[in-house]
C-alpha cells in the first residue's frame, strides 16, 4: 500500500528524515530527498540509485523551491510530502526579538506553507497524496524557554487543520506527528548544552522513555500508505507518555 509512492522529504539529511528516507527506499518507494549536507546522505544515494534523487537547498531560500519541483520531477508527480526539516532554540524570553522568532518560523511553518502551495498544484502531485507535518507535543503543552519553538509546532497544528479541509476536494490529507523527545543528532546537542540533572528530568518526563527515530518512522509511513486514506486534519502523539503526565 506505500510501494511504489513518490514521496518528498525535507530535513532528510539526518535524524527522523534520514530515517524515513531509509525506510522508504527499503518499503520500494522513490524518493526525492532535500537537505543541505550531500555527503551524510551518500550511502543512500549509492545504495539506490534508481529510486533516490537528493536536491541540495537551502529551505531558507523560498525562491529557489521550484528546483524540487520543476527540475527534480521531471514531468512526474508526487504522491506524498513529509517536512521534516526544522530547528529548536533553547532562549529566554528577554533574549528574544523579531529576527529571531522570524528566524524559527522560517524553516518550521513557512518553509512548510509555501512547500504545500507548490505541492498542492495539479501539475506536481496525484489526487489522494499524503502531506505529513513533523510537529511536537511542546505544540501542545509548551515548555519553559522554549517560546520561539513551541509557537512554530503550534502553529503547524492550525497549518495542518485548515489546509486538510481546503485540499479534501482532491483526496489529499494533511497530518501531524507530534514527537515528544527522540534521540536525533539536534537531541544531543540540547544534551550537550545542559546540566546532568535537566537531562535527567527531561528522560523521566517519557514514562516509556525517551524515543529512538525507528520509533517515529512508521508511523509517518503508514499516513503515507493507503492505509491511512480516512485520516486527515488530526495531529497524533508519539510521545512515550510525555503528554499523559
Amino acid at each position: 500500500m506505500i510501494k511504489g509512492k513518490k514521496i518528498l522529504i525535507t530535513g532528510a539529511t539526518s535524524g527522523i528524515g534520514l530515517a524515513l528516507c531509509e525506510f522508504l527506499l527499503n518499503s520500494d518507494c522513490d524518493i526525492i530527498a532535500v537537505g543541505r549536507d550531500e555527503d551524510k546522505i551518500n550511502h543512500l544515494k549509492d545504495k539506490f540509485k534508481e529510486n533516490f534523487k537528493f536536491v541540495s537547498l537551502d529551505l531558507n531560500l523560498f525562491e529557489d523551491y521550484k528546483k524540487i519541483f520543476d527540475d527534480s520531477l521531471a514531468g512526474k508527480k508526487l504522491d506524498g510530502l513529509v517536512h521534516c526539516a526544522g530547528i529548536e532554540e533553547t532562549l529566554p524570553l528577554t533574549l528574544y526579538n523579531t529576527q529571531s522568532v522570524r528566524k524559527i518560523f522560517d524553516i518550521n511553518v513557512f518553509s512548510g506553507i509555501e512547500l504545500l502551495r507548490y505541492f498542492s498544484k495539479q501539475k506536481y502531485s496525484n489526487d489522494g497524496a499524503s502531506v505529513v507535518y513533523l510537529s511536537s507535543v511542546m505544540g501542545e503543552l509548551g515548555q519553559s524557554g522554549k517560546i520561539g519553538y513551541c509557537s512554530t509546532k503550534a502553529a503547524i497544528l492550525g497549518l495542518v487543520k485548515s489546509s486538510s479541509l481546503e485540499l479534501s476536494k482532491r483526496k489529499f490529507r494533511v497530518n501531524a506527528v507530534s514527537p515528544g523527545v527522540v534521540n536525533t543528532p539536534m537531541t544531543q546537542k540540547l544534551f550537550s548544552q545542559i546540566e546532568d540533572e535537566n537531562i535527567k528530568r527531561i528522560k523521566e518526563m517519557h514514562p516509556l522513555g525517551i524515543g529512538e527515530v525507528e520509533d517515529v518512522v512508521p508511523l509517518i509511513a503508514f499516513l503515507l500508505s493507503d492505509h491511512s486514506r480516512w485520516i486527515t486534519g488530526q495531529n497524533i502523539k508519539i510521545d512515550g507518555g510525555y503528554s499523559t503526565q
